[in-house]
């Protein structure tokens, strides 16, 4: 299970966390939160969540414990994951990166990819135990002929990073419950 909700985090984190040269503006924050809108992050965080939640291990006190803990702590989880990548997002991406983004994500070849970059992660966590970043979203699988998409596509190992340490910021707390041995 633990290695569930870690594929889930990179999968998000992959998918969405990008580098930036500049300070984020308004424009750049807003750009983020629509390419959140368009690829429903805080809705299938919360459903990957409530799949994690309901799959926990609950045969000892030590591990019922743990769950009703994570169990008190899932309300707004898709809504604080969403907030932790728009950071990483506005910190890795300009505003014209990022809306050719959304722009990409909400097209049918977008959407093909998000359905292909979820398969992966649950294949890669199936038959390898752990989730890789090239098992998730591969930049190479961003159209080559939209410049700005290239440019994303080019600052993706720096956003990824962004977004980790973003995530373990807000969620130690559930890291650390899960972790628990």
């Amino acid at each position: 299970m633990r290695r569930f909700l870690a594929a889930t985090v990179i999968f998000f984190t992959a998918v969405f966390v990008l580098p930036a040269a500049a300070a984020p503006d308004k424009a750049t924050r807003e750009a983020a939160e629509r390419l959140m809108t368009t690829i429903g992050l805080e809705k299938r965080v919360d459903t990957m969540v409530q799949l994690y939640l309901t799959f926990l291990p609950t045969e000892t006190p030590a591990q019922q414990a743990r769950a009703e803990s994570l169990r008190q702590r899932a309300p707004g989880a898709g809504q604080r994951f969403r907030g932790s990548v728009v950071n990483a997002a506005v910190q890795s991406y300009s505003k014209s990166e990022i809306d050719a983004l959304d722009a990409y994500f909400a097209s049918g070849e977008g959407q093909r990819l998000l359905t292909t970059a979820i398969t992966r992660a649950v294949l890669g966590l199936g038959q390898k135990g752990q989730v890789r970043a090239n098992d998730i979203l591969r930049p190479e699988d961003l159209p080559r002929d939209n410049p700005a998409l290239q440019a994303a596509a080019a600052k993706y190992p720096a956003f990824e990073t962004a977004a980790k340490r973003e995530l373990e910021r807000e969620f130690a707390q559930e890291i650390a419950l899960i972790t628990a041995r």
